[in-house]
């Protein structure tokens, strides 16, 4: 009998190989239209070893999620910076404050995916965020997005 295939385990993230966070957005539950118009500013994260690691400005990518062929497209649809450390929102969620620009064109999950496989939100999607990737992967995606 076949063993059950096991993914990668998540590599732990420090500020030495800490490239740009990657925050998830489900377009099902969140209104990307109204994201894109109202801007954001802020992003709900999980408590954890990660979110102590968030500080004012590192670079932060934002991935819409979905599946292959979906409309809207998954992939990378904003780059921009944290603006501080975390904080608690006046609802008692943990939020990473920031500041995000649109890209003209968002990066599709199939390009990202055929330069950056093992990238963590390509390899694991239903981790909570923040997601992160690695500074040679942030070199990589900074590129795709035009934003260095």
């Amino acid at each position: 009998m076949a063993s059950p295939r096991k993914s990668a385990p998540a590599q732990r993230v420090t500020q030495q190989n800490l490239g740009a966070w990657v925050i998830k957005c489900n377009p099902s539950i969140t209104n990307l239209p109204e994201l894109i118009a109202g801007g954001v500013r802020s992003w709900c994260v999980r408590e954890g070893y990660r979110s102590r690691l968030i500080d004012a400005g590192q670079s932060v990518l934002l991935w819409v999620t979905g599946a292959t062929g979906a409309r809207p497209h998954a992939g990378i649809w904003a780059a921009g910076q944290t603006t501080g450390p975390v904080e608690y929102s006046e609802h008692g969620k943990l939020v990473m404050p920031l500041t995000m620009e649109f890209l003209p064109t968002p990066v599709p999950r199939e390009e990202v995916a055929a330069r950056l496989p093992a990238l963590e939100v390509v390899r694991q999607p239903f981790m909570s965020n923040p997601s992160f990737a690695t500074t040679p992967e942030y070199a990589v995606l900074a590129e795709l997005c035009g934003c260095r």
